[in-house]
Parts: structure tokens; sequence; C-alpha cells
């Protein structure tokens, strides 16, 4: 590993060696001195930029929770007018989120395994943050009641946690397998959008 220059060292990096470090022992297992290690800088070096371990954590949290909600909300719930716009949408953004899994895998070990069992508030800020998804999905759902595609005697919030629910899910058993397999993901895909789309659409 080549030698991080210390005095150039960002925030931004001790955040991303902290995550390849939780995601591969562990936030429990992982010492400051083995995140110094990723970086191959003294422990010095992150206690100029972090309290502690949990400090550290926390800004992990932060930057995968923004990841995510980028991905996420990258297409306007306005912007849908039709059952077929929503179809693709949905394709979008599934495709999207698992691109992002697939491309950091570390992400999957830490976000759904470690941080429910770090500290309280970290545990509220993940809750807060599937709160937030929700409303996001629940405005797509309402859009699709007042362009007249969906359903209007639906349950827009329970339906909303149900259909985010079944994306990270997915997510889940897809970064579990050995390798992303394409017609796994395209199984996921397509039982997603069927589930939502013949659950939810208008009869005719």
């Amino acid at each position: 590993m080549a030698r991080i220059d210390v005095a150039g060292i960002r925030r931004d990096q001790i955040i991303d060696a902290a995550l390849d470090v939780f995601g591969e022992k562990g936030y429990h297992n992982t010492g400051i001195g083995d995140i110094a290690a990723e970086l191959d800088v003294g422990r010095g070096t992150l206690y100029r930029y972090f309290k502690n371990k949990l400090e550290i954590a926390t800004s992990v949290i932060n930057s995968i929770i923004k990841r995510i909600a980028e991905v996420l909300t990258l297409e306007p719930p306005q912007g849908v007018s039709t059952i077929d716009q929503y179809r693709q949408t949905l394709a979008n953004i599934g495709d999207r989120f698992i691109a992002l899994i697939e491309d950091n895998r570390e992400v999957k070990h830490f976000l759904w395994y470690e941080t429910l069992f770090i500290d309280e508030a970290i545990t509220r800020k993940i809750n807060e943050f599937f709160e937030l998804m929700a409303s996001y999905t629940e405005m797509y759902l309402r859009n699709g009641i007042e362009k007249g595609f969906l359903n209007p005697e639906i349950h827009t919030r329970e339906t909303a946690y149900a259909i985010n629910g079944m994306l990270f899910e997915a997510a889940r058993r897809l970064s579990a397998a050995p390798e992303f397999d394409d017609e796994l993901k395209e199984a996921w895909r397509e039982t997603i959008m069927d589930m939502v789309l013949n659950g939810l659409a208008v009869r005719t």
C-alpha cells in the first residue's frame, strides 16, 4: 500500500477507509488503529478529525445515507404521468440502487448487519432515513393516484414501506450472493415491478 501524505489526508479518505474496515471486520472488531493502518498513517492523524471510533462510524453512516439518497431521489415523482413511465422509473431506481451496492459491497455488511447494534443515535438516524425514503416513495404513489394510473384506494404510507422493503431486501440478497448474477438481478427486477404494478395499477 502506498503511503498517504499525512499532511494532505482528508476527512473523506478516513471515512472511506473506515467503511472498508468496518465492512470487512465489523464495527465492534475494529479499532482506531485498524483504520489508521488501512491508510498507513498514525492514529494521531485520525484524531485530528474525529474524537473517537463512534464519531467515525456516524460519519460513515452519513456518507452511506447520502449515497443511497442520491440514487433513490434522482428522478422527481411529479415527472411520472403514466403507468409505463412509472414502470420505467421503478426499473431505473432499482438498477441504480443495486449498482451502488454492487460497486460498494462493503456497504452491505455495515448497513444491514452492523448499524442497528452500534449506538442508539445511529439506530435513530437509520430509522429516520427509512422514514424519509418512505415519504419519497409515497410521493410517487400520491402522484400516480392524482394522475389516474394508480388505484386511489391503496394505503399510500404502508405501500411505500412495502415497496422500499422489497427493494432493500433485493439488494441485501443480491449482495450476499458470491457474485452479482445478471439473471438473479433480472428476476428480482421483474418480481418487484410485477408485484407493485399488478397490485397498484388502476383496473381496466
